[in-house]
């Protein structure tokens, strides 16, 4: 059965660009009431005024999930104002791009685990209190493409990917039965400043080839994903060809990538659109 949004509390962090963003504007036009997670209350504030324009409600509540006093307060908060959080979603992250041998590969990868990882994990443990009592309830953690097949210079994103898979997957065992919903989003390279200070000559040298989706196009997918309670949600489609060649054998899995890098190739798979994530930055 299809999950109604209408009047749901939905909770995002990292919402104020981005995936965040957007997925905010998406749920607000589908009825929800959003509650708007982030550091910067600026940047809440503004997104939090395209939902009112939208007709939407808007609760903004600047939030750092390395934090664990400001996310049990964030928290608290919500469920102040609302009453409730009937969907959580963990979408606050940094990003790396460099080799397993750069300098700073120890301390960037710390870094991210620190907000993407674990900042999830606390961001959990505070909302499930809430959704046992009310015995219901939506989770969804932002993994990536790489967190299921991963690219060269994306050795410790990659990592950090695969281990929300994998504590999500977990997480969703652990819930079965209660009412409470578990998912993982697995986004292609998206059209975000997630990458936005990486330089070129560094990206994955299939990224070189790919054509980023837009940030609309995940925020639909995470909508859709809600509603069916999908377990894995991933957008677009080829990356699923991606991972039925990993699965297969470690060999495949990288021959697909090495395809990636042809943009002939991309052209027929629609992987390759005439631009690069780089072009749109610019």
């Amino acid at each position: 059965m299809k999950k109604t949004i209408a009047n749901n509390v939905v909770a995002i962090t990292g919402a104020s660009s981005g995936i965040g963003r957007s997925t905010a504007l998406a749920f607000a036009g589908e009825g929800a009431k959003l509650a708007l997670l982030s550091r910067s209350r600026s940047k809440l504030e503004a997104v939090a005024q395209e939902v009112r324009k939208r007709g939407g409600t808007a609760l903004v509540v600047p939030t750092d999930v390395s934090s664990p006093e400001s996310v049990q307060a964030a928290v608290d908060k919500v469920v102040s104002e609302y009453g409730r959080i009937d969907v959580f979603f963990n979408n606050a992250g940094k990003s790396f791009v460099g080799r397993a041998d750069s300098v700073d590969f120890e301390d960037k990868t710390r870094e991210m685990f620190e907000t993407d990882y674990l900042g999830a994990a606390r961001m959990v443990r505070a909302v499930l209190p809430i959704m046992r009592q009310q015995r219901s309830g939506h989770i969804l953690n932002m993994s990536s493409v790489v967190g299921r097949k991963a690219f060269a210079g994306f050795g410790g994103y990659s990592s950090i990917m695969h281990a929300i898979d994998g504590y999500t997957s977990a997480l969703r065992q652990e819930l079965k039965g209660t009412n409470i919903h578990v998912s993982t989003i697995h986004p292609a390279l998206t059209q975000t400043p997630l990458l936005a200070d990486a330089r070129p000559e560094d990206m994955p040298p299939a990224f070189r080839s790919l054509s980023p989706i837009p940030v609309e196009q995940v925020a639909r997918a995470v909508v859709r994903g809600i509603r069916r309670n999908s377990a894995r949600i991933v957008v677009p489609w080829q990356p699923r060809l991606l991972m039925f060649a990993e699965a297969i054998s470690p060999r495949f899995g990288d021959l697909f990538v090495e395809l990636l890098q042809n943009r002939v190739f991309g052209r027929v798979s629609g992987t390759f659109r005439g631009t690069t994530y780089q072009h749109e930055l610019g």
